[in-house]
This record gives structure tokens, C-alpha cells and sequence, in this order.
């Protein structure tokens, strides 16, 4: 019974939740490929192979975690069901979850036995790609329960994750370390890098937290368009 409720969650997460992390790091990594044939170095193609699994993988986890909360359908429905609504978004962002967990392990083992190094190695490297995914899902899944707009959304995501990138010197900072999301691919794995993942993981576990609290709510299911 229980395997069966979530299948169904994963057919209702739709495609997006199981192919996007993949298809995002199948891009990284034919790239990558591409470069390293063309003779630009295997340090280059390294590095964006690093890039992918720390920036493009939780970018594309952020954009269907925001889709999974803001697409539901009969919000009306939710509040005479049993089951809580926050339940059911709980297990499809729960499927987003695994499906990307296993798509990057397979991806940093691939790039391990390939000779790429990806992070710091051994259990650590689940963070390069765990905490800044977790971070910026949450956000987004927060923002979407909030606004209930995908445009809005994805723009704030889309904007946060430029900035990071655009202006990653003023990130990495003491005072705004535990916010940059690619510690890893900018600065390494250092001095600074356990705590910015600490920093990561826990602001995502926050974040968690309040966008269930919003979904908790019944009066936030419903809009002027379901009234």
C-alpha cells in the first residue's frame, strides 16, 4: 500500500522530478567530455564536471520543487481529504529528493573512476551537491507556497543563483559565507568549507520547516481563482 501511494506521488510530481536532475547532469557531463577531447585540459573539464553537481543539479532540483508546490490542482479538495496537503507535497518533493540523490551519487562515482576530483572526497563529497541543493530547493519551495506564482518564483531563484555567481567574491565573506552556495567550485575545500556547508544545510532545514508551516495552513490551498 504504501509502495503504491508513492508511485502515484511520483506520477503526480510528473516527469520533471525524475528527469530533470539527470538531464542537467548529462549536459555537465557531455560538456565536460567534449572539452576534455578538444584538448583544453582535463583541470577545465573538472572543473565544470564540479560545477554541475554544486550549481546546475540544484538549479534544476529548485525549478521542479517550485513546479511540484505551485501546479496542484483541486486546492479546494485538499481540505476535506484525510490525508493533509502538506503531506502530500512532502512526498513528492520527497521523490525530487531521492531521484536526485541517486542521480548525483552515480555521477560523482562515475566522475571518481573517471579520475575527476569532485570535492573533498569519501562521505563528504554528498555535500558538495546535498547542502546547496537543499538550500536553494527550500527557498524556492517556501517562495512558491507563499506567492503561489511560478514566474515569481523561478525569477527570485533564477536572480539569487546569478548573484551568487556574478558576485561570489562579496559571498564568500565570513558574514555571508553560510549563504554561497558554491564554496566548492570557487574557493575549494578548504579552510571555511565544512561550516559553509553547516551554514547551507541548516538555513535549507529552516527553510523546510517554514514552507511547511505555510502548507499547513488550509486557507493558504485556496486563491481568489479557486474561491
Amino acid at each position: 500500500m504504501r509502495l503504491t501511494i508513492w508511485l502515484h506521488e511520483a506520477r503526480r510530481a510528473g516527469p520533471a522530478a525524475l528527469l530533470a536532475p539527470p538531464a542537467a547532469l548529462l549536459l555537465t557531463a557531455a560538456i565536460a567530455m567534449f572539452i576534455q577531447l578538444s584538448g583544453a585540459g582535463h583541470e577545465r573539464a573538472e572543473r565544470l564536471l564540479l560545477a554541475g553537481l554544486e550549481a546546475v543539479a540544484p538549479l534544476s532540483v529548485a525549478m521542479v520543487a517550485l513546479t511540484i508546490v505551485v501546479r496542484e490542482t483541486c486546492r479546494e479538495l485538499h481540505l476535506s481529504l484525510p490525508t493533509l496537503h502538506l503531506a502530500t507535497i512532502g512526498r513528492r518533493l520527497g521523490v525530487l529528493g531521492a531521484s536526485t540523490a541517486a542521480c548525483c551519487l552515480i555521477y560523482a562515482a562515475g566522475a571518481w573512476l573517471a579520475g575527476y576530483r569532485l570535492g573533498p572526497g569519501g562521505a563528504a563529497t554528498l555535500l558538495v551537491w546535498a547542502a546547496p541543493a537543499l538550500w536553494l530547493a527550500a527557498f524556492a519551495a517556501l517562495v512558491a507556497a507563499v506567492t503561489r506564482s511560478a514566474v515569481l518564483t523561478s525569477s527570485l531563484v533564477a536572480l539569487i543563483w546569478l548573484a551568487e555567481q556574478i558576485w561570489a567574491t562579496v559571498f564568500v565573506t565570513p558574514a555571508l559565507r553560510p549563504l554561497f552556495l558554491f564554496f566548492t567550485s570557487r574557493v575549494g575545500d578548504g579552510p571555511g568549507w565544512a561550516a559553509n556547508r553547516i551554514g547551507l544545510l541548516a538555513g535549507g532545514l529552516v527553510l523546510l520547516a517554514a514552507t511547511a508551516a505555510v502548507l499547513h495552513r488550509p486557507e493558504r490551498l485556496l486563491t481568489e481563482e479557486d474561491a
